[in-house]
């Protein structure tokens, strides 16, 4: 899940691919992604009360380290959570190991 700036122009599935894409790198895949709209925020982050919630389905390798410093540099994300499903075939790793 990613919590997007509502200032930011990604109501088009396209800009959402793009923005993901982003934030995987090469070595996953998007199999779907989900827009939720404009939700309000229960507190405040980085002074925004409302953002737009994504919700990505995504199969491949991933390291939950590089993700973290790829939202830090993209202004539009506000928040990511990263979850594993066990039916997928996600490989997540912290980068640690």
């Amino acid at each position: 899940m990613v919590l997007v700036d509502t200032s930011s122009d990604f109501t088009t599935e396209k800009a959402q691919r793009e923005l993901v894409q982003k934030l995987i790198g090469k070595d996953a895949s998007i199999t779907s992604i989900t827009s939720m709209g404009k939700r309000q925020l229960a507190y405040p982050i980085r002074k925004k009360k409302e953002a737009t919630y994504l919700v990505a389905i995504i199969e491949g390798i991933l390291l939950s380290a590089d993700i973290e410093k790829k939202t830090k540099l993209i202004d539009e994300v506000l928040r990511f959570l990263l979850t594993v499903q066990p039916q997928t075939k996600a490989v997540v790793g912290t980068g640690k190991e």
